[in-house]
């Protein structure tokens, strides 16, 4: 009887960890995450997120080191501000900030020739905010 228990466990344990995501789809999230943000994202903000990329030359300002907001923000990885920046849904500072507003524009660098009706995927923003917390340092 108690082997039968145990054996329970252990396949009640292992049809769960099938059902979660595991290490090898968060690393995907975050591999697909990267591939956003390297064609969307690092000519302003730079390789490794720090806010130099080359584009950054040519702007009145300098973009934000994205690596350090969690470092910025006591410890905590602000994603709904990041998401609610990226896609336009919160005022800016400065009107004129250079920063697109992602749900107008959408992903031109990743649809280059209008794929996905040009418009943000869900999924791809999803893996951007991914790759963007697994870089905090």
């Amino acid at each position: 009887m108690r082997f039968r228990f145990i054996a329970l466990i252990g396949l009640s344990s292992a049809l769960l960890s099938a059902c979660s995501d595991g290490p090898a789809e968060d690393a995907d999230r975050v591999r697909e995450g990267q591939r956003v943000y390297v064609k969307e994202c690092a000519a302003c903000h730079g390789a490794r997120a720090e806010g130099a990329g080359p584009a950054s030359l040519h702007l009145d300002v300098v973009p934000p080191d994205l690596a350090g907001l969690k470092q910025r923000n006591d410890g905590y990885f602000p994603r709904e501000f990041v998401s609610r920046f990226v896609m336009g849904q919160l005022e800016k500072d400065d009107p004129s900030s250079p920063m697109p507003n992602f749900s107008a524009v959408g992903l031109r660098h990743v649809y280059p020739n209008g794929g996905a009706d040009g418009e943000v995927l869900e999924t791809d923003f999803a893996n951007l905010l991914e790759y963007l917390e697994a870089i905090q340092w």
